[in-house]
C-alpha cells in the first residue's frame, strides 16, 4: 500500500510540472512601434520666422530602436492679444498637437522645423504662440506630443545694417549703423576662421626660446555675447586673440512679456563681416628708465652705466633695444643700438663707455612679431672716472 501510494503521488506531481511546463502564462501586447515623445523642444523667433529645435528619439515607447520612416508633425496655436500681467496655462494647451502646421520626414538626433510667419503674425500687437511636436510611425500612429514651447508673434527688431570690423591692439573693434532714438541689445556671434599658432620664435638670438602668444591660448570656435547701450553702436571684443582670424554676425534682440512669458524677438542675422587679428601693433614704450655710474669691478676701475626700468607686462614681449648717443663730442652724435641681440631683462649695463663722457640714453620694447615700441624718455650720465 506504502509503495502504491507513493507513486500515486510521484505521477501527479509529474502531470503538475508538466501542466505548469506547458502554461503559456498571460498573453503579450503586440508593440505598435510607437515612437517615444519628443523631448528638448525649443522655439526662438528670428526675423519673420520661429526657428524650432528638438531631439527626436532613437527608441520606441516598448524601448526598441526604431526601424522605419518617422514624421514629425509640428503644431502652432495662435493666441488673441494678450496684455503683459495676462498668463496662460500652458496644461491649457489642446491635446492632442492641432492644428498640424508642417509634416516633415526626420531621423533619430537632433532635428529642426522653421515656421515662416504669415504677414498678419508679423505685425502688431505681438500675441503668443504655442509650438508642439508629435511622431507618427509608418502606420500613422503616435505616442502623444511634446510638452508646448512658446514665441512671439509681432514684428520683430531691424535687421543690423553696415556691420564692420577691425583689428585694434586692444582687440577687434565691431561697428554697426545704431539705431536712432532708442536702447537697444545686440547679440554678436564669432567664427574662428584660422586658428592661431601655438608659439612663435623670436627673431633675435637672446630671445631663440619659445615665445607664448596670445594666441597659443585655447578658446572656442564659436562665442556668443551681448551687448547693451543707447545708441552703442559698436563694442570693443577684448577676447579677440592675436593670430587669429574671425568672422562676426549681429542681431537686435528685444525682449517681452507674453502670457506669463518672457520671450525674445531677435532680428534677421546680419551679414557676416571678417576680421585679421594681425600682430602688427607695437609695444608700449618703457617707462621708468633711470642710470646710475659705476665700475666694471672695483680692481679694474672700469667706468660703466647701468641702466634699468619697468618691465613691459604685455604677454609678447621678446626683450628690449638700448640706444644711446654721444653728448661730449662737438656735435651730439647719432642714437645708435649699443647691441645687435635683443635685452632679454629690464637692465643694462654699458661697459663700452669713456671716463668723464657724458651720454645719453634711451630703451625700446620689441614683441615676438618684430615690432618695436617708441622709445623711451631719456636719462642722461656721466661715465666715472679713475
Amino acid at each position: 500500500m506504502g509503495i502504491w501510494h507513493m507513486r500515486g503521488l510521484g505521477s501527479a506531481l509529474a502531470l503538475v510540472l508538466l501542466s505548469g511546463c506547458a502554461s503559456p502564462g498571460p498573453p503579450q501586447a503586440p508593440s505598435l512601434k510607437l515612437p517615444e515623445v519628443v523631448t528638448g523642444l525649443t522655439a526662438s523667433r528670428v526675423g519673420n520666422e520661429v526657428q524650432l529645435h528638438w531631439i527626436t528619439p532613437t527608441r520606441t515607447t516598448d524601448k526598441l530602436l526604431i526601424a522605419g520612416p518617422v514624421e514629425a508633425e509640428i503644431c502652432r496655436e495662435t493666441g488673441g492679444a494678450i496684455s503683459t500681467s495676462a498668463r496662460v496655462d500652458q496644461n491649457a494647451v489642446h491635446v492632442p498637437c492641432s492644428p498640424v502646421l508642417l509634416r516633415v520626414p526626420v531621423k533619430p538626433g537632433a532635428s529642426d522645423a522653421v515656421d515662416a510667419l504669415p504677414v498678419e503674425l508679423t505685425t502688431a500687437p505681438a500675441r503668443l504662440l504655442a509650438y508642439r511636436v508629435q511622431l507618427r510611425n509608418g502606420a500613422g500612429r503616435t505616442a502623444g506630443a511634446s510638452a508646448a514651447v512658446f514665441a512671439a508673434s509681432g514684428p520683430a527688431p531691424m535687421a543690423i545694417e553696415e556691420l564692420r570690423a577691425r583689428a585694434t591692439k586692444a582687440g577687434a573693434v565691431v561697428e554697426w549703423k545704431a539705431a536712432a532714438g532708442e536702447a537697444e541689445t545686440v547679440e554678436l556671434d564669432r567664427t574662428i576662421m584660422q586658428p592661431a599658432t601655438a608659439s612663435t620664435t623670436a627673431t633675435s638670438a637672446a630671445s631663440t626660446r619659445k615665445v607664448d602668444l596670445l594666441g597659443a591660448v585655447k578658446e572656442p570656435s564659436e562665442s556668443r555675447f551681448r551687448v547693451s547701450a543707447v545708441n552703442a553702436g559698436g563694442t570693443v571684443d577684448r577676447t579677440a586673440q592675436i593670430g587669429h582670424a574671425y568672422r562676426y554676425t549681429a542681431q537686435r534682440v528685444h525682449s517681452l512679456e507674453l502670457g506669463g512669458q518672457t520671450l525674445e524677438l531677435r532680428s534677421a542675422v546680419s551679414a557676416d563681416v571678417p576680421v585679421e587679428m594681425k600682430d602688427i601693433f607695437p609695444p608700449d614704450a618703457p617707462v621708468g628708465l633711470v642710470s646710475a655710474p659705476g665700475f666694471a669691478s672695483d680692481s679694474t676701475q672700469k667706468p660703466a652705466i647701468d641702466l634699468s626700468w619697468e618691465p613691459n607686462m604685455e604677454p609678447h614681449v621678446a626683450g628690449y633695444r638700448v640706444y644711446r648717443h654721444d653728448l661730449d663730442s662737438e656735435a651730439a652724435s647719432a642714437w645708435k643700438q649699443l647691441d645687435a641681440e635683443l635685452v632679454p631683462v629690464a637692465a643694462y649695463r654699458d661697459l663700452t663707455v669713456m671716463a668723464g663722457y657724458k651720454y645719453g640714453y634711451r630703451v625700446t620694447a620689441v614683441d615676438s612679431a618684430g615690432n618695436e615700441s617708441a622709445r623711451s624718455d631719456e636719462v642722461v650720465e656721466t661715465a666715472p672716472g679713475p
